[in-house]
C-alpha cells in the first residue's frame, strides 16, 4: 500500500529495534500524533513483528493530516485520559483498506473502504482493527469545525458514504489535497475554510436525511432516486440493501425505515421487478432461443432453482409453461 502523504515525517514501529519494544514504541507514536490512547495489539501470537507506519507532519491551517498503515489493533480513548487532557479535537478517519469498528456516544459503526466517520476526543471512544489496515486521519480543534457544523457531536460514530454525493466530493478532495499539501501554504485559512465547509455539508446533508420524517417532499424525492437506482442495477446479482444505501449516502436502517410505509420491502421490490422482467423476456419472441437459466441470470438471479420457485409462486405457473 502506498502513502498519499509523501513528505513530512515517517515513523515505523520497527524503528524501535527490539521486537519486544515495537508495540510499545508504536503506542508512543500514535499518542504523540493524535491524542492519548491505550493501544492493544490484536495481531496473531504467531506474528513476531508488529508492523506499523505513520506519516504525519502535514497541516493546513489548524487541520492536521496523518496517514496510518498498521497491523490489527484496538485503540481506546478513556475517561481517565480525557480528564487529564487539554486538547478538544474532532478527528475524521477515511478508511482506505480493511475495516474499522468505531464506538462512541452509544453508537457503533463499521467503516469499510470508501467510507468515513467523525469522532470526538472529549468523549470516550474505541477504534478496532481486526486486519492490516490503511487510514487517512484529519484532526482539528472542535471549535474550528463547530463554526461550520452546528452541534457536530451528534454526527460522531456515524458512517458516511464516500462514494456518492457530497461524501464522494469530500473524500476525493481530501485525498487529492493530501498528495499536494506540502506544496501549499500551510497557513491558508481560505482553503482550510473551504475544506471545513465541505465537511459540514457532507455530514449534515447525509445525516439530516435521517431527520426528515415529516418532510414528504424530501422522502418522496429520495424514494424516486432509489427506484431509479434499482431499475438501473436490477440485473446486478450483488445489489443489496447495503449497496443501495451506500449509493444514496444513507444508512441501511434509514433505507428500511423509508420503505416501512410501503406494501413491499426493498428486497421484495427487487424480486418483483426481476420476475416481471423475466416474464416479459420469455413472452418476447426475440428471446425464444434463450434458455430459462440464461434468462434467470440476465435479470439478476444467481440460482436457476431459486428463480423457478420464485416465478411459480408469483405467477402460478412455471417458467417453461410461461413460454
Amino acid at each position: 500500500m502506498n502513502f498519499f502523504l509523501s513528505d513530512g515525517y515517517h515513523k515505523k514501529a520497527e524503528d524501535a529495534g527490539s521486537t519486544n519494544q515495537q508495540f510499545s514504541y508504536w503506542q508512543d507514536i500514535v499518542c504523540n500524533e493524535f491524542v492519548q490512547l491505550d493501544c492493544e495489539n490484536l495481531s496473531s501470537q504467531d506474528t513476531q513483528v508488529f508492523n506499523g507506519e505513520l506519516r504525519g507532519g502535514a497541516a493546513l491551517s489548524t487541520m492536521k493530516f496523518a496517514e496510518v498503515i498498521a497491523s490489527p489493533q484496538k485503540v481506546t480513548r478513556s475517561k481517565r485520559q480525557i480528564a487529564r487532557a487539554t486538547e478538544e479535537d474532532f478527528l475524521i478517519s477515511f478508511q482506505l483498506s480493511a475495516q474499522c469498528k468505531i464506538r462512541q456516544n452509544g453508537r457503533e459503526t463499521i467503516l469499510v473502504p470508501g467510507t468515513f466517520a467523525l469522532y470526538d476526543s472529549t468523549q470516550p471512544y474505541t477504534l478496532s482493527f481486526n486486519e492490516h489496515f490503511h487510514q487517512m486521519v484529519i484532526q482539528m480543534p472542535k471549535a474550528v469545525l463547530g463554526q461550520h457544523l452546528a452541534n457536530a457531536e451528534q454526527y460522531t460514530a456515524i458512517k458516511m458514504c464516500g462514494r456518492a454525493g457530497l461524501g464522494a466530493v469530500l473524500t476525493n478532495f481530501v485525498l487529492s489535497l493530501a498528495k499536494e499539501i506540502e506544496q501549499l501554504n500551510h497557513s491558508s485559512d481560505e482553503l482550510s475554510d473551504k475544506v471545513l465547509h465541505m465537511m459540514a455539508m457532507a455530514f449534515s446533508s447525509s445525516v439530516m436525511l435521517e431527520q426528515v420524517n415529516n418532510n414528504s417532499v424530501i422522502k418522496e424525492s429520495l424514494k424516486q432516486r432509489i427506484y431509479r437506482y434499482i431499475e438501473l442495477n436490477l440485473c446486478n446479482p450483488d445489489i443489496s440493501n447495503q449497496t443501495i444505501a451506500d449509493a444514496q449516502g444513507i444508512s441501511v436502517r434509514y433505507l428500511n425505515k423509508l420503505f416501512s410505509e410501503e406494501t413491499e420491502s426493498v428486497h421484495a421490490l427487487i424480486l418483483e421487478k426481476r420476475l416481471i422482467k423475466s416474464l416479459a423476456i420469455m413472452q418476447n419472441p426475440a428471446y425464444s432461443g434463450h434458455s430459462i437459466e440464461k434468462i434467470a441470470f440476465s435479470v439478476g438471479f444467481s440460482s436457476s432453482a431459486h428463480f423457478s420457485r420464485s416465478f411459480k409462486k408469483r405467477f402460478g405457473f412455471s417458467p417453461s409453461e410461461a413460454r
